[in-house]
């Protein structure tokens, strides 16, 4: 009888320090996912945060590489219309100096057939 009451004192020994233990651990588990959910709440926090941070840098950002096309752009436009000026000076050089050196061949010319027509002349004798 003394076996059997030691027997069962044991057996209601390690059923109370199971269930002891059983809620120690699910206690332990309750606030493992209490603190997991309020670490979470507070990365999720600073993610928005960090997000609407990097979503203004890149706004700014955006900005700044629109003004420096624009004004590349401005600046192109200038090089272009200074290019354009240079190239109808130029045109209008080339053709003045083309028409001066026509003019002055031309006159060369008008010289030497005068000169061959003085040495060909034909006495009025000769003529028919």
């Amino acid at each position: 009888m003394l076996k059997r009451h030691l027997l069962l004192a044991s057996v209601l020994a390690g059923t109370f320090a199971i269930t002891a233990c059983s809620q120690q651990t699910e206690e332990n588990a309750e606030a493992t996912v209490d603190s997991a959910a309020e670490d979470a709440a507070v990365n999720t926090e600073e993610a928005a945060a960090n997000t609407e941070a990097a979503a203004a840098e890149a706004e700014v950002a955006a900005q700044d590489a629109g003004t420096e096309v624009a004004e590349g752009a401005e600046t192109a436009g200038a090089a272009a219309t200074n290019a354009l000026e240079n190239t109808g000076e130029a045109v209008v050089v080339g053709a003045n100096e083309a028409v001066a050196n026509t003019a002055e061949v031309v006159a060369d010319g008008a010289a030497a057939v005068e000169a061959k027509a003085s040495e060909n002349a034909v006495e009025a004798e000769q003529q028919y």
